[in-house]
């Protein structure tokens, strides 16, 4: 996960983007994760379960989904899934049912940039 450079060049949607939300189990890749985008000049908030970040009880990925796209309709075309499990039978059921963009561990810092860079170009007005 060394790949990324302050000079790599990001262009349009990142820019200007909304702040992204970041849910991450693992300390350290929240930490890097909410760096990366900090680097390209991309405010982040940061939450190490579904719980911290939204609502209490264990709440998953899929489930911080669902409530979205009942409050927040247009924000749910902007959600990513990170998992290091792309195969599992949960995950393919997640990603049947959202339709959301997944990105499976591990991966090069460019590659959750360029994905990030097409999903926050999605729907540039999103009001909440």
């Amino acid at each position: 996960m060394t790949d990324f450079h302050p000079s790599t060049p990001i262009t349009g949607a990142l820019e200007t983007a909304l702040p992204v939300l970041v849910i991450e189990d693992e300390k350290f890749l929240l930490s890097y994760f909410q760096a990366a985008l900090m680097r390209i000049g991309v405010k982040s908030a940061g939450a190490t379960s579904g719980g911290e970040a939204l609502l209490p009880g264990g709440i998953d990925g899929a489930e911080i989904f669902d409530w979205v796209r009942r409050n927040r309709p247009p924000l749910a075309q902007r959600f990513m899934f990170i998992t290091g499990d792309l195969q599992s039978p949960y995950a393919a059921e997640v990603r049947e049912r959202t339709g959301a963009t997944f990105l499976e561990k591990p991966f090069r810092v460019a590659q959750l940039l360029e994905i990030l860079g097409k999903i926050m170009s999605r729907g540039e007005t999103v009001h909440v």
